[in-house]
Formats: C-alpha cells, structure tokens, sequence
C-alpha cells in the first residue's frame, strides 16, 4: 500500500461520506487505504463507517471509546497503517482531481521534502490562505489575537510578514515552500512521522498541525503543489453561544508550543500579553454591564481564559 489516509470523524457522518466517495472516485483505489478514526460520535457515523468497510477492502475503522485529541486519534489510525505515505486529512476535504500520485512523485524527486500539499479551495472555489499560517510570535498575538485584531487586519504587509501566508498565490513557482501546512490535508513519509515522534498528544485542541510542521520544518521543506487542487469545506467561524470555551483551549495550547519550542523569554511574553489582554476584555465588559451592554460571549470566553491559565501554571 502507498498511502495511508488517516481520517478523524467527530459527528461529521454526511460530509465523511462525501469525503470518503470521492477519494475513491478520482484516486486510484489500488494505492491507498482510508482508515476511519471515529472519535466517539453521537450521529450515524459508525453506520456510515461500517458501510464503507462492507463497499470497499482497503477502508479500516477504529471507534474510540471516549472522546479523544486530533493528536491521539491520528495517532491511533497511524499504529494500524501500513502505507509507505501517511496523509493526515479531514473529513471535510473532497477531492475534485487525482492529486496522490503527483504529490509522491514531488517528494521522491526532492528527498528534502517533508510534507506537501496541494492548493486547499474553499466552496466559492477561492485558495484558503487563512490555514497557512506564519509561525506563532508574541508580535503575531498582539497585533491579530488581542483586543488590536481589528485594527491591524486592515493592513495587508503586516498581515503578510506576521500572520499569513500571502505570497502563495503571487508565487509563479509551481511548488512554494511555506512555514505550516494546515491538517487538513499533510502528506508526509511514514519515516518522517515516525522520525518526529508522531503527531504530539499533549495538544488537547489546536495547534496540533502547527506543531507537526514545525519538527518536521527542522529538517525539511514544506510544500505546496499549487497545480493541484482539493476542496476544503471548513472555515466556519467558532463564534456561537456554546462554544465559548474554545478560546481557552486555544490560547492554552498557543501557550504549550510557545513552552515546547521557543526560549523562556518568548514562552514569558506570551503569557504576560495573552494574561494581560483577558483581564482588559474582562475589565471592559465588567463595565459595560453596568450599562446593560455586556457582551457575554466575550466575557465568558476571557474569564474562562484566565480561569483555565491560572489553574494549569499556578
């Protein structure tokens, strides 16, 4: 077997199912095999799993028994692979061309490729620069994570040197080297995994993908193939009444790759502005409410922040 798709399904069955067919519709089936690593769904996803298994020889599953991280569960899916290829893919990508067969041959002509990927396309057929990210700097979340976001995304070359990618696209080069490639699509060796220590289980949610190109981008390039195209249906906003308690996870987790792979002083200065930052929004909405204006997603998200910081360090 060549490639080894690594699949992580949450309550995603109908778009799993999309996924899936059109994997098998573009590719050829004879040099992959899905595995399907099912993390503890509550919709009709082991329904639509287990049909895939009885329709096609070269789909696996595995059904976790609680609710796993991204890290763990494609991790788990990689211990039962055989592929000579590990792609770590969602289950919101659909395919809309053979991209396999072209990315290999990119990394077997250049053996300091670590991982690629093809151009990631939204529905409205756009290139989705927002998931090629810079790497992570206490500049970067001053100016586009804290209370200055709005100000300093109507600036462009900022945004460019700081937070994304913008070049990718102005790029005449057919492959472009770039700092991350998102997990929603990461093709790399099964060597390489391994020789990385494979995806880091300590992420509990996000930065996971950041994290695994950043060991791998030690020793190897990052590509994108920017003749191939996948389509991407992700890039909804978090933003709703229930899921307040993301952004802890995600500053937290922001804070654990500062800790793992920067200096004491970089790692300091992100707690001090992310600290600094939740405690302003706090202060701000405290106030407001006396006005009958508070914004109680906001201040839910930011007290949960600090909650969640103060616990884990102190």
């Amino acid at each position: 077997m060549k490639v080894s798709i690594i699949i992580v399904n949450h309550n995603t069955a109908e778009v799993l199912k999309d996924c899936v067919e059109s994997a098998f519709k573009f590719e050829s089936s004879d040099m992959f095999e899905i595995i399907v690593v099912d993390n503890y769904s509550k919709d009709s996803s082991e329904i639509i799993i287990k049909q895939f298994e009885q329709k096609y020889s070269n789909v696996k599953s595995i059904f976790l028994k609680k609710l796993e991280s991204f890290s763990f569960s494609n991790n788990r899916g990689f211990y039962v692979s055989t592929g000579e290829y590990t792609l770590i893919m969602n289950p919101d990508i659909i395919f809309t061309e053979a991209v396999l067969e072209k990315l290999i041959q990119n990394i077997e002509a250049d053996k300091t490729i670590g991982g690629i990927t093809p151009m990631l396309m939204g529905t409205d057929n756009h290139f989705q620069r927002n998931y090629f990210q810079r790497y992570p700097s206490v500049i970067q979340f001053i100016l586009f994570q804290s209370v200055l976001m709005k100000i300093f995304h109507k600036f462009p070359k900022l945004m460019n040197r700081y937070l994304e990618d913008q070049d990718i696209e102005k790029n005449n080069n057919e492959l472009v080297s770039v700092d991350q490639i998102p997990g929603a699509f990461f093709l790399t060796t099964r060597t390489i995994f391994e020789e990385i220590g494979k995806m880091d289980e300590s992420f509990k949610l996000f930065w996971e993908d950041m994290d695994l190109s950043y060991q791998i981008g030690k020793k190897y390039k990052l590509i994108v193939n920017k003749k191939l195209r996948i389509t991407h249906l992700g890039g909804s906003s978090f933003h709703s009444d229930e899921n307040w308690w993301m952004y802890a996870r995600y500053i937290m987790s922001m804070n654990y790759f500062f800790d793992k792979n920067y200096n004491f002083l970089r790692a300091t200065g992100l707690k001090f502005f992310s600290i600094l930052n939740s405690v302003f929004v706090v202060d701000v909405e405290l106030i407001k409410k006396l006005f009958g204006k508070s914004d109680v997603y906001r201040f839910r998200k930011h007290k949960n922040f600090l909650k969640e910081f103060f616990q884990h360090y102190f």
